[in-house]
């Protein structure tokens, strides 16, 4: 979060699209003590905000100016209140209501020796203060297809992320957590899971194939921070493969499922294993508390496995899907995902979230895209001594 506050930061935006549940949270992280100006909401709102991020009020020296007008006077306290309180960080909200000049720009900027995060709404984007800054963030809320989406973009920036770069972003009682788009460059260079083959298998010759393409692979693995997905037809054969799946998974590691109905882990009892679902309805994913919620109870797994999704792009489209992948991943660093759509298409729209794509038929397996380069796309798919067989 830090990373995005550099010097004099100037944040603008909208009311109500989080800018200030963005800068109390961010100064927390970059001081212990930290001086809230505040000139247009009250004290006792912005402790209350405070408070809702889950900080630490005692570390906050909250001043209210909402009822000055007289611009000397304003600054004037502003300048004793500093040098009285000596913060790590100071948070100066409201900006719109100082003087819009040059000189009041400049007189700020050199003001304070430490970190400053100004905010302001959206004119002032285009004003001295932010021809001043040395970062400029702008910050919007935007609800499409009935869910919400607020985000970050750095629109100026002489040490943080580069400028045109943007991150969604959540605010809750468990304070602001960015977003970052994941990328397949960020893959990890070791497994986190491999499935025993207990109940899905690969034939002798699938596993020779795979082995001479990487020396000692007979399975492969789920790497660090990968995303796997299964796009299953409607027939019960196809989730009897998927849930197989994720039993052979679960056989070696632990695997947080997060679902939109229990359907899967009555078909995974049914494959021998038993699965503990976290069922969050598809109708209720529009907002984050929901899916923070459900990601705190699978914490701590290294896999992730979804099940529902095309739910989720029903109601919401694509876009949700990947806001809700990148929210996992960025929650749970490092995790892998495995995530199922069950009588969907693999657009290519979808196929950009994911480094490895198959497409479960009754009668046949099909990769149709894979970081590792399989070296055989369509697989046969038969069913031997309880087993479901991948044979070339």
């Amino acid at each position: 979060m830090k990373d995005f506050f550099q010097g004099f930061t100037l944040v603008y935006g909208p009311p109500g699209s989080g800018k200030t549940s963005l800068a109390l949270y961010a100064a927390a992280e970059m001081g212990g003590r930290v001086l809230y100006v505040g000139f247009y909401e009250t004290g006792d709102k912005v402790r209350g905000k405070i408070e809702g991020l889950g900080l630490d009020p005692s570390r906050f020296v909250v001043l209210d100016y909402v009822s000055i007008s007289d611009a000397d006077l304003l600054l004037n306290g502003v300048v004793e209140q500093y040098v009285k309180v000596s913060p790590d960080v100071v948070i100066l909200d409201g900006i719109n209501a100082l003087p819009q000049s040059r000189e009041a720009a400049s007189s700020m900027y050199r003001l304070f020796s430490g970190p400053v995060i100004a905010i302001g709404e959206e004119d002032i984007g285009g004003s001295h203060f932010a021809y001043m800054a040395d970062t400029l963030l702008e910050v919007a809320q935007f609800f499409h297809r009935g869910a919400r989406y607020r985000r970050i973009r750095v629109v100026k920036t002489r040490l943080g992320p580069a400028p045109g770069a943007e991150f969604y972003f959540t605010i809750s009682r468990r304070g602001v957590r960015i977003i970052r788009r994941w990328s397949q460059s960020e893959l990890g260079d070791r497994s986190v899971a491999v499935a025993s083959g207990r109940r899905v298998a690969f034939a002798e010759d699938v596993a020779k194939s795979l082995a001479e393409l990487m020396p000692g692979v007979r399975r492969p693995g789920l790497l660090n921070n990968s995303r796997v997905a299964a796009f299953i037809c409607e027939h019960p054969k196809c989730l009897r493969i998927s849930a197989g799946y994720l039993c052979d998974y679960m056989d070696n590691v632990r695997v947080g499922v997060l679902s939109t109905s229990r359907f899967v882990g009555l078909v995974a009892r049914q494959m021998g294993c038993d699965v503990e679902e976290v069922v969050v309805p598809a109708s209720a994913l529009a907002e984050d508390y929901v899916l923070e919620e459900a990601v705190e109870k699978v914490a701590g797994a290294p896999v992730v496995s979804l099940y529902g999704l095309e739910e989720v792009l029903a109601m919401y489209g694509p876009e949700r899907v990947a806001y809700i992948l990148d929210f996992i991943q960025s929650a749970l660093p490092g995790v892998a995902v495995l995530a199922t759509f069950r009588g969907v298409e693999p657009t290519p729209e979808l196929l950009n979230l994911f480094n490895t794509v198959w497409r479960y038929f009754p009668d046949r397996a099909v990769v149709v895209k894979s970081a590792l380069g399989w070296p055989i796309h369509e697989l046969r798919v038969v069913e031997e001594g309880g087993r479901i067989v991948f044979r070339a």
